[in-house]
């Protein structure tokens, strides 16, 4: 029994080394398995316990006009940020900011308890913006009282030129904790700023810039203690800027113009389509603003009884007055159904049925061809045209024209307008319900018939261009788009009979757009009064001027309830003709042409 104990101690020896053996082994591949095939992962969930991303905004891109001067430039702004997971426990502390910046305890709480998703808690959101350089100054000194504060450069946006633009530019809005989800898979975070209106938002992908990062150390308090130094920052990468078209110095005069009216001012180059003017008036102002607009402030825009919010250039709908004749001109010219020097008497009113129908004034304008009818704008005459063209043809050539369709300027939205058809009329008053008559209000512009500005415009800018339909172009670069043209498929000759009449509106005898002449260039133009049944009518004038040197400018104005176009718009066009004369007429400077 004495000989078998020891082989029983060897026995059991050699079973427990074998079981530290294993052991030692299963720690050591288990501890090879960590430090080396896991050896990144673990690295960077220590650093997620020791360094802190900081966010770089980049900033966004700047406005310019077409001459490089700046419509919106950025400045710097320090914003103060905490990530809500790690300063919960802390909130006694950071209330204590109340002292130092214009923010309330109850403030600062909501601000850190609203962000509680499981994602929006781990993201940094801004306890104060615009934080002084002083403010900051004394925060940094005494960074250990506030855990887990700390601060992100921004760049904000700036408004330096005395031309406003504001509905071309549009406006900022913060991303809310409500509208989050919709902007999280594009790169956003909850307060970063956002286009909202007018090229702010069409060009928000351009404008926006790729965001930065620098990474800083903090101990187990969430103390801050300096930047990692073996991690470098990344830069942020500013957004594109963008080149306008405009001319801020013909943008502040049509500005000027419209200060204290309603109504919509365009300026164009009539062979590129380049807008050098966009005035909706009213407007509103976003110098003193460095970035969102506050809510409260947006909702008394939105609610203001002359509506600033709307573009009336390119979303404000109105009927056209006898602006609209020269459509019906077109048409009768390309159809053929009239020859120009036929005469038509007008004794100042017009029976047709039981109704009668006057013109603009009495006791008429006599014998008149197509040309004194433009010229005098005689509504007798085109009572008359209207029938012999026919709705359909007269419908046709307004599309052609591009009535009815988007112009494709590039801005969030824009109105299409409403050209009546036999089709649309027949829904709206019942196969019975309309009449013949109706197309006598529709050929002088009135009736159902519903435009915007900016496609009377373009109108013009076709007329100029011998039948060419450009797209209104407001940024020269980048382009978002390509632009297709089409033209409005009439004979040269029907062009030059137009340029005609029009030039006769503005210099021949009585012509209703004598107001608009001015000296140094050729005035073509065509006068309207739309009926308004809520007070005035509606005042019109729209043209273009040609120097010697073959420059050329198209302008229409709009005035709501402005009274007659020869009156008030027209004399506003000259303010403008003369202007483009004077700096870039035959004596002039060179308009710039930005590829």
């Amino acid at each position: 029994m004495n000989q078998r104990l020891p082989a029983l101690l060897l026995k059991r020896r050699n079973l427990l080394a074998a079981v530290i053996i294993l052991s030692l082994g299963v720690v050591g591949l288990r501890f090879f398995q960590l430090q080396i095939f896991h050896h990144d992962q673990y690295v960077t969930y220590a650093e997620n316990n020791s360094i802190r991303e900081v966010r770089l905004p980049a900033p966004r891109g700047m406005i310019l006009d077409r001459n490089g001067n700046f419509l919106v430039t950025n400045r710097p702004q320090y914003s103060l940020e905490v990530i809500p997971a790690e300063v919960r426990r802390s909130l006694t502390e950071l209330a204590e900011l109340d002292r130092y910046l214009e923010i309330t305890q109850e403030e600062i709480h909501d601000i850190i308890e609203e962000a509680d998703g499981p994602y929006e808690q781990f993201q940094p959101v801004t306890l104060y913006e615009s934080v002084s350089f002083t403010q900051r100054s004394y925060l940094e000194e005494h960074r250990l009282e506030f855990p887990g504060i700390f601060f992100v450069d921004r760049a904000i946006r700036h408004y330096p030129s005395r031309a406003r633009a504001t509905h071309i530019i549009g406006y900022l809005r913060n991303v809310s904790t409500d509208d989050y989800e919709q902007y999280r898979s594009q790169g956003y975070y909850p307060g970063d700023v956002v286009g909202s209106a007018g090229l702010e938002r069409e060009y928000e992908r351009f404008l926006r810039g790729e965001d930065g990062y620098r990474y800083h150390l903090v101990d187990y308090l969430l103390r801050d203690l300096g930047e990692v130094t073996d991690k470098p920052t990344i830069r942020p990468i500013p957004g594109q800027d963008l080149h306008l078209a405009l001319d801020i110095d013909l943008q502040a005069l049509g500005e000027m113009i419209m200060e204290g009216k309603r109504g919509a001012l365009i300026a164009m180059e009539p062979k590129t389509g380049e807008v050098l003017a966009y005035v909706s008036a009213p407007d509103y102002v976003l110098a003193p603003f460095t970035g969102p607009v506050p809510v409260p402030l947006w909702e008394q825009w939105r609610d203001h009884p002359d509506k600033i919010l709307l573009d009336r250039v390119a979303d404000g709908l109105y009927p056209p007055g006898s602006i609209f004749k020269l459509v019906a001109v077109a048409a009768a010219l390309g159809g053929g159904q009239v020859v120009p020097e036929d005469t038509v008497g007008c004794n100042g009113v017009y029976r047709f049925g039981n109704r009668l129908f006057h013109c603009n004034i009495w006791p008429g304008h006599g014998q008149v061809n197509m040309e004194d009818a433009v010229r005098l704008s005689c509504n007798i005459y085109f009572y008359k045209l209207i029938q012999w063209i026919g709705f359909d043809a007269w419908a046709e050539m307004a599309r052609e024209f591009g009535f009815g369709s988007p112009t494709g300027v590039e801005l969030p939205q824009e109105s299409v307008g409403l050209v009546p058809t036999p089709k649309y009329m027949d829904r709206k008053y019942n196969v019975e319900g309309w009449t013949a008559g109706h197309l006598l209000n529709l050929v002088l512009g009135q009736g159902d018939l519903l435009v915007t500005p900016l496609q009377i415009a373009r109108m013009t800018v076709a007329i100029a261009n011998g039948g060419r339909l450009v797209t209104p172009k407001l940024v020269v670069s980048p382009r978002l788009k390509e632009v297709r043209e089409r033209a409005v498929d009439l004979p040269s000759w029907i062009w030059g009979y137009m340029h005609k009449a029009m030039y006769q509106v503005v210099n021949g005898e009585q012509g209703t757009g004598f107001r608009a002449r001015v000296d140094g260039g050729a005035i073509y133009g065509k006068t309207g009064t739309a009926q308004n049944p809520h007070g005035e009518g509606h005042s019109w004038f729209s043209g273009f001027v040609k120097t010697e040197s073959g420059r050329e400018l198209v302008v229409t104005i709009l005035v709501e309830q402005g009274g007659l176009g020869s009156r008030t718009a027209a004399p506003l066009a000259a303010e403008v003709f003369r202007f483009f004369i004077e700096r870039y007429g035959d004596a002039g400077e060179e308009l710039a042409q930005i590829p």
